[in-house]
């Protein structure tokens, strides 16, 4: 099973973890600092950009894991330009379609507005079963860089309900996780009574949505290890999960 503990000791474990966190931090700090500054033309440059950089890091962290290799996080920005182009093409329908089809579902399908949020409730299920879809077919890309896979019926039918079991787990832990990571350094904030709009504040809250990322990339590794099955050689080849983070057989790659 997935475990975040396992997720953390990577990330830690990562070659240059904190000058990649420190790197990558800057456009989602440029992005953040624009908005407070209602700099919206510039907030949403850096915003869409961060954005880009984001999802393709999680997208090449979790082949590099499924792949064996020593890095979740990558400074090959060419390598992030391809991977973005090639995640367009694997998901940009899959988007496009379970937009419209959740559109029409909470358009048309007639739910009682008497229970107290239950329309609410309604929509929330409708896009997060869809968002499940979606997933699925990022991890099936993501997993060999395959945009095939992406569009892969069967990988979707079998797996998307066991990644959005792995996904209603894994929510919450980050969650708890990151309110303690930032949560400690609010309370210091707070005490020498230091605004929060320091940019010290929201360049330390940058480093650790990349952090995330790095978390994230590696426990989506795991879910994808799991629940999409591939060829038996890649069980023989990939590391196991025993609960001490990543363990690499002796032919382990570089």
């Amino acid at each position: 099973m997935a475990s975040i503990a396992d997720a953390f000791n990577d990330s830690m474990n990562d070659n240059l973890c904190l000058l990649k966190w420190s790197f990558y931090a800057l456009p989602v700090f440029l992005s953040v600092s624009c908005y407070m500054n209602s700099k919206m033309v510039s907030f949403w440059f850096w915003a869409i950009l961060s954005f880009i950089l984001l999802i393709s890091l999680l997208s090449y962290g979790i082949h590099n894991i499924n792949s064996n290799k020593h890095e979740i996080l990558t400074f090959n920005i060419l390598t992030l330009v391809y991977i973005a182009l090639k995640l367009f093409l694997a998901l940009f329908l899959h988007v496009l379609l379970l937009f419209i089809v959740g559109f029409l579902v909470i358009t048309f399908v007639k739910v009682p507005d008497d229970i107290p949020n239950f329309p609410l409730i309604f929509k929330c299920v409708v896009w997060y079963f869809l968002f499940s879809i979606a997933f699925t077919s990022f991890l099936a890309f993501s997993k060999k860089l395959d945009v095939v896979k992406a569009y892969d019926l069967r990988i979707i039918y079998d797996s998307s309900m066991d990644i959005l079991m792995s996904l209603l787990f894994f929510i919450p832990q980050i969650v708890i996780a990151d309110a303690i990571l930032v949560g400690f350094v609010w309370y210091l904030f707070f005490v020498f009574k230091i605004s929060l709009n320091n940019p010290i504040f929201i360049y330390y809250c940058s480093v650790i949505a990349i952090l995330n990322i790095s978390v994230m990339a590696s426990y989506f590794a795991q879910i994808a290890y799991e629940t999409i099955k591939s060829e038996d050689s890649e069980y023989n080849d990939n590391y196991l999960i025993k609960g001490d983070g990543r363990n690499y057989d002796k032919n382990k790659k570089n």
